[in-house]
C-alpha cells in the first residue's frame, strides 16, 4: 500500500497537480489516482489466474478482469474531471472562505462518524441473535434517522423496509442462499 501511495504521489508530482501551497493534493484525484493504481494490479492479477481444465479457459478470469477495468476507468475518470474542474472549483472556494470564512470541516462529522461506527459494531452484534431481517431493518433505520433527522421520517422507514425485504427476497429467493 505503502508503494502505491508513493507511485500515486510520484505521479501527480510529474503532472504538476498539487494544491497552490504544493503539499496536498485533491482528494477526488487521489482517490481516483489510487482507484487506478489499485485497478491495474488487479487486472494483471486476474490475468495471472489459473485457466480453467474443462470449459473455456478463460473462464475464471473473465469476471476479475472486467472489476479491475471498470475500476481503473472509473478512477481515470475521476482524475480527468477532478483536473478539468480544478480552476473553477479553487477559485469559487477562496472566494467562499474570503466571504464568509466558514470552517472547512462540518462540526457535525465528528458525531456522524462515531455514530456510525457504534452503529455498525452494534449491527454486527445483534446480527447472529436477532436475524437478517430484524436487525438490517434497525440498522438502516437507524442510519437514515441519523443522516435525515425526524424530517424525513416516512422516506426513512420505507427505504429501510423496501430495502431489507428486497435483499432478503434477492438472496432467499432467487440466488437461493439462506441469510440468519
Amino acid at each position: 500500500m505503502r508503494q502505491l501511495l508513493r507511485l500515486s504521489h510520484r505521479a501527480c508530482r510529474i503532472i504538476g497537480y498539487f494544491d497552490p501551497g504544493g503539499a496536498k493534493m485533491s482528494g477526488d484525484f487521489t482517490v481516483g489516482a489510487l482507484a487506478v493504481l489499485i485497478g491495474v494490479a488487479y487486472s494483471v492479477q486476474a490475468l495471472r489466474l489459473p485457466r480453467a481444465m474443462i470449459g473455456n479457459p478463460w473462464a475464471p478470469t473473465y469476471f476479475p478482469l472486467g472489476i479491475g477495468v471498470i475500476m481503473t476507468i472509473l478512477g481515470a475518470a475521476l482524475c480527468l474531471r477532478n483536473l478539468h474542474r480544478r480552476k473553477p472549483a479553487e477559485q469559487a472556494e477562496n472566494q467562499a472562505t474570503q466571504a464568509h470564512d466558514k470552517p472547512a470541516v462540518d462540526k457535525e462529522f465528528p458525531r456522524l462518524a462515531l455514530c456510525t461506527i457504534g452503529l455498525c459494531i452494534l449491527y454486527a452484534m445483534i446480527f447472529s441473535r436477532l436475524g437478517f431481517i430484524v436487525s438490517t431493518l434497525l440498522f438502516l433505520g437507524a442510519m437514515l434517522f441519523l443522516v435525515n433527522g425526524k424530517r424525513g421520517w416516512l422516506a426513512n422507514i420505507l427505504v429501510s423496509v423496501v430495502f431489507t425485504f428486497g435483499t432478503w427476497l434477492t438472496f432467499e429467493r432467487l440466488l437461493m442462499i439462506h441469510l440468519p
